[in-house]
Order: structure tokens, then C-alpha cells, then sequence
């Protein structure tokens, strides 16, 4: 009987703790409407209010309630600096755009605890002026590349477009994917690129579908890779990045036939593109046929004297040449020919050693260039 008596004592305890939390809530609460009745201290209670309704135990009605009336003491912020604006007052810029995007955010929130469905009306009345100065918060940022909170309006903007798209939906979502780019962040990208795709100008489409391309690269999914791929490239098929990408995995998984196909159907549309005729030299040169490819790389280099990997192919097969022929003095022919295409490498391409340091050595071993074959010695030497 004694240990009974003692055990309801605690079970009585624990109601009364549980009591009294709520009530602490509550009195929060109501603390938090009497701030935004008076627009006084309205950051410190929204303050100690979260921190009330993120204890364990407090229910969801509860919860739903404190996020709606955070959202109105933004409201009242949001109020406040706006009447400074009026006044041409200092103005923290940044914070009162800031109460906008929190109004939102605490909308939404008590929107996914609210399983009755009692604020879905209050919150939407309440937020619908406001809409236009969350998109106003994220082009302020923009504007200062803040690229991370920029798109977190943007983001925040197109979602409550729901199934009503308005007429910046192209704009906004571009402004969102180019936050993300620029953020680095391609699980972002993806989440708004289409439908920048779909609203936005046909001028940024071909730029757009590339970042789409990129990103799916960036995240490992190279199934929707290579069909954005070939997606872009059917729409953009004078797009460098489409074609030269799909040229490269054609010819890395062995589809020489499909990657010569494709180029043939394109060099049609325009022959005097250097990147088809680049791409002819790279299928040519994969089949080891190096004759074709020197020929190749000289079509791409009459349509751009400066096509770096084009001078690449050209003096990797005059090399490969010197290495399969057997007399001495037909190697240093094809040398002295493979010297000129992989100095213009060095030269256009400054920084990538590991591309011309090896054969211009080579070459310049073979040739007995005596001072150039010191330099290039000490550059390796230092990589």
C-alpha cells in the first residue's frame, strides 16, 4: 500500500510537470499576440516562443499555433520597417526583407503541423500581400551575390506558386537555377531548371539545358546524362557543349559507328563548324587511323587556327607514326613534323603540362634541340 500511495504521488508528479509545460506554452502564446498587439519586443518573445514549442511533448495544435503567431510577429517587423522606410529613416534592408521570407517560412511550418487545417485560410490571407516583396528579397540579394539566400526566396516564391504558374515563373526559376550554379549545389539546379526551361526565354534555353546536363553529370546520374545529352544536342546541335560531350562518351564506350553517324548528320546542316571536323579527327585517331586524323585536325584548323585539341591530335599521330616506323630517318621526319603542332598546345594551353611536357621532351630528346630540351627538362622536373 505504501509503495502504491508513492507510486501515484510520481504518476501525479509527472501530470502536473505535464500541465504545467502547456500551460507554459500557452502562456508564451498569448504573450506572443499581446507583442504583436503592441509591436513591442516582438524579436524576443518569437525567440523564447520557438524555443517553448520545439520542447518534447507539446502538441501539434500547440505547435501549429506558436509557428502562426511567430509568422505574425514577423508581420509586425516586417510593419515596423516599413514605416521607417515610409520615414526615410536608416533601414536595415536585408531584415526587413528577411521578415517576409519568415513570414513564409513560419506559415509553412505550421502548415505541416496542422493536421486539422485550422490556419491553411489565416495563413494564405495573411501572406498574400506579401508575395511580391518575397520575390523583391531575393532580387536584393541577387543583386549582391548572395547566391545561397537569394535562392532560398526564390525557392521559397516558387513554391508557393502551387498549381497557379504566373508570369515570372521562367524568370524566377532562372534566377533560382543560377543561384544554385553558382552555389554549386545541382540537386538545386534540378529542382527548378525544368521549368525554367519550359517558361523561360528561348535565348537562355540552350545555356539552361547545359546546366541541366552538368548538374545530373555532378550528382552521378549518367543515365539522365547522356539523354539530356542527346536532348540538347537534337534542339542546339551547333551547341559546343551537347555534341563535344556526346562525341567523348560515344567514343570512351566504344560507339565509333554511332558518334561517326552522328557527326556526318551534323556536318550536313553546316560544314565549316571546326567542332565537327574536331570531332571527325577524335573518331579517326580512336581507330588509330592517322593519316585521317592529321587530315582532320587540318580541316578544323582552317576553320580556327587556335583549336588547341585540334593541334593535339594532329601531333599525337605524328608520333604515334615515329613510334611504329622502322627507319630512323622517316621517324625524325615525322618529329620534326609532330614539333610544331604540340608546341602550339604548350602555347594555347599554358597550364596543362601533363598534355605537351611529355612528347615536346621526347621530341625534342629525338631532335637534339639542345636548349629547349634543358627547359622542358627542368619544367617536368618541377611537376
Amino acid at each position: 500500500m505504501h509503495r502504491f500511495g508513492i507510486i501515484l504521488i510520481f504518476l501525479f508528479f509527472g501530470i502536473g510537470l505535464q500541465a504545467a509545460k502547456k500551460v507554459t506554452v500557452k502562456t508564451r502564446i498569448k504573450e506572443a499576440y499581446a507583442a504583436v498587439r503592441t509591436a513591442s519586443g516582438q524579436e524576443k518573445i518569437e525567440g523564447i516562443l520557438l524555443d517553448s514549442i520545439s520542447k518534447p511533448g507539446v502538441s501539434d495544435a500547440l505547435r501549429a499555433e506558436g509557428y502562426y503567431v511567430c509568422a505574425l510577429l514577423e508581420q509586425s517587423i516586417n510593419e515596423d520597417l516599413n514605416q521607417k522606410a515610409y520615414l526615410k529613416q536608416k533601414l536595415d534592408t536585408f531584415r526587413m526583407f528577411k521578415s517576409v521570407y519568415m513570414m513564409y517560412r513560419f506559415v509553412q511550418k505550421c502548415d505541416s503541423v496542422d493536421f486539422a487545417r485550422r490556419y491553411v485560410k489565416k495563413g494564405s490571407r495573411l501572406l498574400a500581400p506579401h508575395r511580391v516583396n518575397l520575390l523583391g528579397g531575393g532580387k536584393f540579394l541577387l543583386k549582391k551575390d548572395k547566391w545561397a539566400d537569394a535562392y532560398s526566396y526564390f525557392d521559397m516564391y516558387l513554391a508557393t506558386m502551387r498549381n497557379e504558374p504566373d508570369s515570372v515563373l521562367g524568370l524566377v526559376s532562372c534566377w533560382a537555377v543560377v543561384c544554385a550554379m553558382n552555389e554549386n549545389k545541382p540537386y538545386d539546379v534540378l529542382k527548378h531548371v525544368q521549368s525554367s526551361i519550359d517558361y523561360g526565354s528561348s535565348e537562355d534555353r540552350a545555356v539552361l539545358m547545359e546546366y541541366k546536363c552538368r548538374s545530373y553529370a555532378a550528382v552521378g546520374d549518367s543515365v539522365n546524362w547522356v539523354t539530356c545529352l542527346r536532348e540538347g544536342m537534337r534542339a542546339y546541335p551547333k551547341y559546343d557543349y551537347f555534341f563535344l560531350n556526346l562525341i567523348d562518351w560515344d567514343i570512351r564506350h566504344d560507339r565509333l559507328e554511332e558518334a561517326t553517324a552522328m557527326t556526318d548528320s551534323l556536318m550536313l546542316l553546316d560544314s565549316e563548324i571546326p567542332n565537327f571536323w574536331f570531332a571527325k579527327s577524335m573518331i579517326a585517331l580512336s581507330r588509330h587511323k592517322y593519316d585521317e586524323c592529321i587530315h582532320m585536325s587540318d580541316e578544323c584548323l582552317k576553320r580556327d587556327h587556335n583549336y588547341a585539341d585540334a593541334w593535339y591530335n594532329k601531333g599525337v599521330s605524328l608520333l604515334n607514326q615515329s613510334l611504329a616506323e622502322k627507319d630512323s630517318r622517316k621517324v625524325l621526319s615525322l618529329l620534326q613534323l609532330a614539333e610544331e603542332p604540340m608546341e602550339m598546345v604548350r602555347k594555347l594551353q599554358p597550364q596543362a603540362v601533363e598534355r605537351w611536357g611529355r612528347p615536346l621532351y621526347r621530341i625534342y630528346l629525338k631532335l637534339n634541340r639542345g636548349e629547349k630540351f634543358e627547359e622542358i627538362d627542368r619544367i617536368l622536373s618541377a611537376n
